[in-house]
């Protein structure tokens, strides 16, 4: 279930990227994956479209190798 605007959980965000939510937190804050950050203990929130180019530009350099 999407929260407002389109925006995604973390939860949300492992599950549509089939990862556990830690690698997810690592992701955004390694800056890996553009995330909205919510205060101290908020949370992340992420767009679908920002995880569909990530798992895109992830696809293009896998098959570069």
């Amino acid at each position: 279930m999407e929260t407002h605007e389109g925006w995604l959980t973390t939860e949300e965000a492992a599950q549509y990227l089939h990862v556990h939510q830690e690698t997810v937190r690592r992701w955004a804050r390694e800056g890996a994956i553009p995330a909205a950050k919510l205060g101290n203990r908020g949370g992340f929130r992420f767009r679908r479209q920002d995880l569909d180019r990530f798992l895109g530009e992830r696809r293009t350099r896998a098959e570069a190798r």
